[in-house]
Parts: C-alpha cells; sequence; structure tokens
C-alpha cells in the first residue's frame, strides 16, 4: 500500500461505461491507498437528481471504506474536466468511453481522444465491456520515439510497482524500415527504471505481420493472445508516424475486448 493517498479522478455520466471507471477505481484500493473525487458536469443549475445519484455512488463506496467525494461542475465537459484535473493536482484519470460517442456528456467521436491530450495527468480510458481488476498482472508498454515518452514510463512504473505487475516491453519491426534512434533510447530508459524500481520486465520484438497503416490492430491481437489487462500509450503522436496516429489511437481506446488503456499526454 502506498503511504500517500492516490487521487483518482472519476468523471461520471451515470451510464454503465462510468460505473465501469467508477468500479475500477474502486478496486486499486487493494493496492493503492486511493482519494476518488466523483466529477459530474451540468449545463444548468437545476441538478438534484444529479446530486442524489452522485451521493449515492460516493455513499457506497464509503461502505466499502473508500474516500469518495462527490463533485458537480457547471460548464462544457472537455474544459471542465481538464480544468479540475489541475485544481485538483490528480495522480490519475479513470475514465470511461462510449465506443465512437465518447463521453455521453455531450463528447462525440474523437472526443475521448481530445479529452485525454488535454489532460495533465495519465488517464486510465475503459469501456462498460471492460473487466474492472484489483491490480494489474500484465501491463504491455508498446515503445515509441516520443520526447515525452518518459512520462508514460513513470506512470506505468507506479501501477506496476503497486500491483507486483510484469511489463512487457513491445515493439513491432516494419519490413525496410529502421528502428530510430530515439526509440532505441526510450527502450533503454524503460528497461533502466524497472530495474531501480525492482520491477519484473520482459521484453518482445516481433515482426509486423498485419496489414495496416498504424500499429493498433496487431498490438491488441499480442495483448488479447497475451491476457495483458494494461495497455499503455502515448495520447499524442510520434513525429514519426503522426500521419495515421489519430485513428491508431482510437482503435486502441476504442478496442472491441474493452482493454483498459493508460494514457499520458506527456505534460
Amino acid at each position: 500500500m502506498s503511504t500517500l493517498p492516490f487521487k483518482i479522478l472519476v468523471p461520471v455520466d451515470f451510464t454503465e461505461a462510468s460505473d465501469t471507471a467508477v468500479a475500477q477505481a474502486s478496486l486499486l484500493n487493494d493496492t493503492l491507498q486511493v482519494n476518488i473525487e466523483l466529477l459530474h458536469i451540468v449545463h444548468s443549475d437545476e441538478h438534484s437528481k444529479e446530486d442524489f445519484l452522485l451521493e449515492k455512488i460516493a455513499e457506497t463506496l464509503s461502505e466499502k471504506g473508500i474516500v469518495a467525494f462527490p463533485k458537480i461542475v457547471k460548464g462544457s465537459v472537455l474544459s471542465a474536466i481538464n480544468e479540475n484535473v489541475l485544481e485538483g493536482k490528480f495522480d490519475l484519470m479513470i475514465v470511461g468511453t462510449h465506443g465512437a460517442r465518447g463521453l455521453r456528456q455531450n463528447l462525440f467521436g474523437a472526443d475521448i481522444l481530445k479529452l485525454i491530450r488535454g489532460n495533465s495527468c495519465p488517464s486510465i480510458v475503459v469501456q462498460k465491456t471492460s473487466k474492472p481488476v484489483d491490480h494489474f498482472e500484465k501491463i504491455l508498454l508498446p515503445v515509441g520515439s516520443h520526447a515525452e515518452f518518459n512520462s508514460l514510463v513513470t506512470s506505468i512504473s507506479k501501477i506496476a510497482k503497486a500491483s507486483n505487475a510484469t511489463v512487457v516491453i513491445y515493439c513491432i519491426n516494419r519490413p525496410l524500415e529502421e528502428t530510430s534512434e530515439d526509440l532505441n533510447v526510450n527502450k533503454q530508459n524503460a528497461k533502466q527504471l524497472f530495474l531501480e524500481m525492482g520491477i519484473n520486465f520482459s521484453e518482445v520484438s516481433e515482426p509486423s505481420s498485419v496489414v495496416s497503416f498504424g500499429f493498433a490492430k496487431q498490438t491488441l491481437i499480442y495483448a488479447e493472445n497475451n491476457k495483458i489487462d494494461l495497455i499503455g500509450i502515448m495520447a499524442h503522436a510520434s513525429s514519426e508516424h503522426s500521419y495515421f496516429a489519430n485513428a491508431d489511437k482510437e482503435r486502441m481506446l476504442m478496442n472491441e475486448k474493452g482493454i483498459a488503456i493508460l494514457c499520458s499526454a506527456g505534460v
């Protein structure tokens, strides 16, 4: 258990997807001492029903011995959530997405990607089909050449340490495409940090075997076949692969198997 509370923000819109996010946040209390803020965004001053529903969720968590705070804010969803993250100095946000619609609260299409890209803390994105776990056993870390890649590695290391998880450092090698020096440096830095923190890790490098513009499809196939329960990605594209990054990252966030995705915006 951590000596300090792990502050988690969970945006709530009273759907199955946000129920899953709340459940995942609460289960992390088994490995991290968590404080959870339940945030609902409204567009008018009339929200007595929402007050009641949010209070009930907080009460249920409190009955399980989890510190939970309900909070209702008036405003637009994207800006209100990200402003709240800044004000609260959260360690993690856990958010449920409704497939292509994103959050129900006026977030549509790729807005879930916009949300995590504007977020100043790491985010775990789940779907209603995701299976909440009390600890993550196997975490997949696809390596990229991002300048801010260490922010993702640091986030994964905290969760892996608390969960006693194994991290799989994962690379896909495309034919006739040399691995960049930046990617190699990021991989070595990740391995060094995991060694220093005593985190179990392995390294997998496999040739490209799926016809796809991006890396998401093959990564998800590997994750499903190897019982991965959390995948770490950068919210922004690297300079090498910016031309297909949005669609690729949306495919990861809304994957059919509901695998939880840990995202870092690199800030």
